[in-house]
């Protein structure tokens, strides 16, 4: 899979490059077909885009800063939503909650861990912003030490 790996975070990069270009190219087709009116439509739409996206950003971040860090209701539910490529957005909106940071900062990939209140665990690996493995630890059986009454 480390082939698959590479060309993913090719193709990462590459999209910060094109989708800037291809919106530049957009702009000026639209503005050589319609003049200032087909400019300032493309414009307002290109605008539009972005605040619809910005205000989903924000509405996942505000809904998961009212949980606690690294929490979430059902591990196994959670682990069962993963699959590869999901965005880092995607996984805290799947979870409701931020997850708890195990990697150093600033290094790839990122880990993040989420937790639920049996003690399972949801371990998730990052490479620039995108889930690439996952894995479930469970809870270890505890031996009930409690006398019967």
């Amino acid at each position: 899979m480390p082939g698959r790996r590479w060309c993913q975070n090719e193709w990462m990069n590459w999209r910060k490059l094109l989708i800037p270009l291809g919106l530049a190219g957009l702009l000026l087709l639209s503005f050589r077909a319609f003049g200032w009116w087909g400019f300032s439509l493309v414009s307002s739409g290109i605008v539009f885009w972005l605040l619809q996206h910005t205000h989903r950003l924000m509405q996942t971040m505000e809904r998961a800063s009212a949980q606690p860090v690294g929490v979430v209701a059902n591990a196994v539910m959670f682990h069962a939503q993963l699959h590869p490529g999901l965005r880092l957005l995607q996984v805290i909106g799947l979870s409701g909650s931020l997850g708890q940071l195990q990697s150093e900062p600033q290094a790839q990939p990122e880990v993040f861990a989420w937790q639920d209140e049996a003690g399972d665990r949801v371990l998730c690996h990052f490479a620039e912003g995108r889930l690439t493995e996952w894995q479930l630890q469970r809870a270890a059986d505890q031996p009930n030490d409690m006398a019967a009454t």
